[in-house]
């Protein structure tokens, strides 16, 4: 029994066709729920994280807008009460969160309060202020319940200093804060409200919950120590759990610690088992949705591929037996969606025709597509000579041995650095733009004639200054000139002669060596990107330094810390401190050359990012 051309096609492809869905099929379905399940870990880690570098943030400032405030007092060298309300009533008006201040004398009782008030209460037996009493330093409490406010509270309690002629110190009073917890609340409901169907808290160093985003029934600082969830928590990444929560409920669970050593709070975000397979329950039965249609438009393309393949070939075959048979007949018809079967058996001569012109055709575009990637190539070529060409040669300045390099990850490379001589010292810039290649290197080529105007017609401006009217040029020309929507990490500093620098912009941490001093200091440079909106400069603050005798000064961009990132071995903020404090007493340029080489030993290979690096060494003497 022989089959007809058209079930023979529609079998064959029928199997051709659903076969690799049938094997694939449930593969997928599986793999689609074990990624549901890592797409739900990673936003738990995410939350986790999230809110814990948020929580470290709002400490950290809070304990530093107390420090300036207690240094101000001590500055003015005035504890006249009613010079103290004002300062206290503005420090309170700066934070939200601030329940109440006071500023106390040596036996620690307040003495003046905001909001005013009188109370006989001392904070002597307190840890916190007999921490600050030890260290001379701002110390923070954990949570507990303020005998002034009557809530649950942070205190934070600074020294007030006051500096006699001689250079000395005398502590004349301290400066109590009392914040309350409402600012974190918020933002466990912002995070709930960002992620869904999750509930959030915060535990204390006593596994206490000091905040929940679901507080019904829950009491006051409920103690939740006897549950494995919160314990053993590791400093760093937010780790995963499975557990059961107060209630009973099994959870999955992210759990971080605030990075603030002193208080030591735990951050948790947990979402219930049942809704997590509930979503990989709707992910399957899409995938099984998916995979049955996809079954189904198989069986209907093996019937359309198999009618269309058999239909000309049954006509040709009816036309040679006609022929076969003696009769005098045209060719069949050939419409136009099968005429190359047809054609192709009636017509070879034609058909050589097509082919000889369609090679020539396609040799005809290959050799227009060389001369275009020729001049392609020279465009290159030129813009690499103009990136290099602008890059500074070599800087004298007077106190100060400079070293700088820069190795572009490809021919036209994103990063920039510039070093510009002014009467009083010089500026230095250092900065990355989002990608490399030719639109990077042209962004950089804007970013360096700015900032060379802008520093050689302003040498006095300040960096913040600068920083500003260089991210306006840049918004204009990649926003809306050119349509793009690149950015730049910049840091911009001014070095003084006497060694003082000044810099603002947001880019990779500056290091500082000291002589003398074993270990590198990393100083943080959280400034926002430039060029995605004009006005970021009003936001943006300014840090300052000072560099001894023979003290090293080191900007970098993110290619050398983020060598090898690409198979999980990154080379790291630590290890290039390591290259420096081992290569402190080598010529800066040559420092600049070795820790370029080391990174590009570590990651071996094709060059992933642009690497650029400027040593600054003040000279002895």
């Amino acid at each position: 029994m022989r089959f007809s051309l058209h079930i023979f096609l529609f079998f064959a492809l029928l199997v051709a066709t659903l076969a690799p869905i049938a094997y694939l099929g449930p593969t997928e379905i599986a793999r689609w729920r074990e990624i549901q399940r890592q797409d739900a870990d990673k936003e738990l880690q995410f939350a986790a994280e999230s809110l814990t570098r948020a929580i470290g943030q709002a400490l950290d400032e809070s304990v530093r807008g107390l420090t300036a405030t207690a240094n101000h007092i001590g500055i003015y060298g005035s504890l006249d009460p009613a010079k103290l309300q004002g300062v206290l009533r503005e420090y309170c008006s700066s934070f939200p969160s601030c329940l109440g201040v006071n500023v106390s004398d040596l036996a620690a009782r307040p003495f003046v309060l905001e909001p005013p008030g009188a109370t006989d209460v001392s904070f002597f037996d307190r840890e916190y202020y007999q921490e600050m009493e030890r260290t001379g330093r701002t110390a923070i409490s954990g949570v507990e319940v303020g005998r002034i406010t009557c809530v649950p509270t942070i205190h934070l309690c600074a020294p007030i200093w006051v500096a006699a002629e001689d250079g000395s110190r005398t502590r004349v009073a301290s400066l109590v804060g009392a914040l309350g917890l409402g600012y974190l609340q918020d933002l466990l409901t912002r995070s709930v409200a960002a992620f869904g169907d999750t509930q959030a808290r915060v535990l204390d160093r006593r596994m206490r919950v000091i905040v929940d985003s679901q507080p019904q029934g829950q009491p006051a600082l409920a103690d939740l120590s006897g549950n494995a969830l919160y314990v053993d928590v590791p400093a760093g990444r937010a780790s995963l759990r499975d557990g059961r929560d107060e209630r009973g409920e099994i959870v999955r669970a992210a759990v971080a610690r605030v990075a603030e050593q002193q208080i030591g709070w735990i951050v948790a975000v947990m979402r219930p088992h049942w809704r997590i397979e509930e979503q990989v329950g709707q992910a399957r039965a899409t995938t099984m949705v998916a995979f049955l249609g996809a079954l189904a438009l198989g069986v209907v393309l093996a019937f359309v591929l198999s009618s269309w393949l058999a239909r000309p070939i049954s006509r040709l075959e009816r036309y040679t037996r006609r022929v076969a048979a003696g009769e005098v007949v045209p060719p069949p018809s050939s419409p136009r969606w099968d005429a190359r079967e047809v054609t192709g058996l009636v017509g070879r001569v034609a058909a050589m025709v097509t082919q000889l012109r369609s090679q020539a055709d396609a040799l005809r575009e290959r050799e227009e597509e060389q001369v275009v990637l020729a001049r392609l190539k020279r465009e290159l070529e030129i813009a690499e000579h103009i990136q290099t060409g602008i890059l500074p040669r070599r800087i004298d300045v007077p106190g100060y041995e400079i070293g700088a390099l820069m190795w572009p990850a490809e021919v036209v490379g994103g990063d920039y650095y510039d070093l510009l001589v002014t009467k009083s010292g010089l500026w230095v810039g250092v900065g990355d733009v989002s990608g490399h290649g030719l639109t990077a290197g042209l962004v950089m080529v804007m970013l360096q004639s700015a900032l060379g105007a802008l520093a050689v017609h302003a040498p006095s401006a300040r960096p913040v200054e600068i920083w500003g009217a260089v991210n306006r040029l840049l918004v204009e020309n990649i926003r809306s000139r050119m349509g793009g929507d690149d950015h730049v990490t910049l840091v911009l500093m001014q070095v003084e002669k006497d060694g003082g620098y000044a810099f603002a912009g947001g880019h990779e941490p500056i290091i500082v060596l000291r002589a003398g001093v074993a270990k590198c200091e990393v100083i943080s440079t959280p400034g926002p990107w430039m060029g995605i909106k004009p006005g970021l400069e009003d936001n943006l603050s300014e840090g300052r330094g000072q560099l001894g005798p023979g003290d090293l000064l080191v900007l970098h961009s993110d290619g050398i810390v983020e060598a090898g990132a690409a198979q999980h071995k990154p080379f790291g903020l630590e290890r290039l401190c390591a290259a420096i404090e081992r290569l402190r007493e080598r010529p800066a340029q040559a420092i600049c050359s070795e820790i370029l080489r080391e990174a590009r030993a570590w990651a071996p290979g094709k060059q992933d990012d642009d690497m650029t690096i400027v040593v600054l060494r003040r000279e002895a003497g």
